[in-house]
């Protein structure tokens, strides 16, 4: 523990503790792999950085989630998510949904996402007319996060033009789950915060509850939907039918179906918002930090869709397949995805586990005493794997790499549910964006922000830079850019 927090003070002090893995390693010369015991805060972890352990644990074994992951994700999950779940529970799930995010299917709802991305590009618009400050990562939240409710649950929620509901109660969890890798006392002797939390979790549930229930009563006459909780109604229906029943018996669900329902729908929320717009607010910012790679995303996207930047959306509208011309900015995304990889999947071994050092084939004890942890930054920026590891390079993607050293989505059949909804809607935001705005990071304008009521506490104090750059990760469930992303936006003089 000692040792981490040594590491620990050189870096700031709200840094995500996933960012701290590897140059713990690197300071003490511990190499792909460590024990750090976390006492009293938490499990003894053992810690990887190297890509055939990590196949072990992931791929080959692919061993269950450790149960500090349920810990985290029951304040935006529940029973049955496919996040924290094991088993038949997970397998059961995983099936029911996975219809509703397959590429192919994701790609007929592409009108849906241009629409919300509209509303998000007049929201810009309007900061740069006002040439104001602003927090980037809220505005890209409730971009997202309108995104998939239109994908998830069929919902406008409007978060971009008015307050929800479901929306709002959601940022607010957020906020009162808020850690970093040096947590005060004060945190941990809050009262508010267990209660907050599960009033929260009621509010949400409440309101998922009676949309859900609206949706399974109007199935008939709405006829067959495209959001995902139709397909995954879908797939209960069949299981009805299957087992001699008939489907126009049904009118309301069963008590494991509506809470793995919700419990998922709020994951959906969390997880399908979470890497995408954290990855935008850091595009944009690498972007703006590097000029030429800017001009060659925005030359190829005259290239796809001609030189008018407002007519994206009715081009991908027309065709949504459009997007998987746009092969330069993919290689920007994977490489903004390489930096600052937003979470990790963290396993538990069982009795008698042990992984093997792929060098020397030492056993390693990895059984159920340990969270084992490849952190995905850890792998990221790896100079084992990456060479110029901190260097912002989209071309290295073009060369010959380790595949396995990139882990934004983990691996295995436990990989992220949502990384095509991910990688398109990404795409399609920055192909409407980037040739209509410049993008200005302002972190030494932070402290004017201060009592914005963002919840971010616009702290300037200590060392405010890691790897090299003020837009470092903080923790908040996962992985979010620093203070929101201070910024500003301009008009792009065409």
């Amino acid at each position: 523990m000692a040792s981490f927090y040594e590491v620990a003070k050189q870096h700031p002090k709200r840094a995500a503790a996933q960012t701290l893995m590897h140059p713990v390693a690197e300071k003490y010369d511990l190499g792909d792999y460590f024990y750090l015991d976390v006492w009293p805060f938490g499990w003894p972890m053992l810690i990887i950085l190297n890509t055939d352990m990590m196949n072990e644990i992931e791929v080959k074994t692919s061993l269950p989630k450790h149960p500090a992951t349920d810990q985290v994700i029951r304040h935006t999950g529940g029973p049955g998510n496919l996040v924290s779940a094991e088993g038949q529970t997970w397998k059961r799930w995983r099936s029911a949904f996975n219809p509703g995010f397959s590429a192919s299917h994701l790609m007929t709802l592409v009108p849906a996402i241009v629409d919300q991305c509209s509303i998000f590009c007049n929201t810009l618009t309007r900061h740069a007319e006002r040439q104001d400050l602003f927090r980037m990562d809220p505005e890209t939240t409730k971009l997202t996060i309108d995104i998939i409710g239109k994908v998830a649950l069929d919902l406008d929620f409007r978060s971009q033009k008015e307050p929800n509901e479901l929306v709002d109660t959601f940022v607010n969890q957020l906020r009162w789950m808020n850690i970093g890798v040096q947590p005060s006392i004060q945190s941990f002797l809050d009262f508010r915060a267990p209660i907050m939390r599960r009033y929260n979790t009621w509010k949400m549930d409440r309101y998922i509850t009676k949309r859900l229930t609206e949706r399974v009563a109007t199935r008939t006459s709405r006829g067959k939907g495209k959001a995902v909780i139709d397909l995954a109604l879908e797939s209960y229906l069949k299981d009805v039918q299957n087992s001699g029943q008939s489907v126009d018996d049904v009118k309301t669900l069963p008590k494991d179906f509506t809470e793995a329902a919700i419990s998922n729908l709020k994951v959906f929320i969390f997880a399908g918002h979470d890497t995408t717009s954290a990855t935008i607010c850091y595009t944009y910012y690498y972007l703006s930090r590097n000029p030429t790679v800017l001009a060659k995303v925005r030359r190829e996207l005259d290239e796809v869709f001609g030189t008018d930047p407002t007519a994206v959306g009715e081009h991908l509208k027309r065709d949504a397949y459009l997007l998987n011309k746009l092969e330069y900015l993919l290689l920007v995304i994977r490489e903004v995805l390489r930096l600052q990889t937003p979470a990790s999947s963290i396993r538990t071994g069982y009795k008698g586990f042990v992984l093997r050092d792929p060098r020397t084939g030492e056993a390693i004890p990895a059984d159920d005493n340990f969270l084992i942890y490849p952190t995905g930054v850890g792998f990221g920026r790896s100079k084992q794997y990456w060479g110029d590891a901190d260097v912002f390079r989209p071309e290295r993607f073009l060369e010959t790499y380790n595949k396995d050293a990139w882990l934004p989505f983990s691996r295995g059949i436990r990989n992220c549910i949502g990384q095509e909804l991910a990688m398109i809607e990404m795409r399609i935001i920055l192909a409407m964006t980037l040739r209509s705005f410049d993008f200005h990071e302002a972190f030494d304008e932070l402290e004017k922000l201060k009592g914005d009521g963002s919840g971010y506490p616009s702290d300037t104090t200590g060392v405010q830079e890691q790897f090299g750059e003020p837009a470092y990760q903080v923790q908040v469930l996962t992985a979010k850019p620093r203070e929101g992303m201070p910024c500003r936006v301009s008009l792009r003089k065409q």
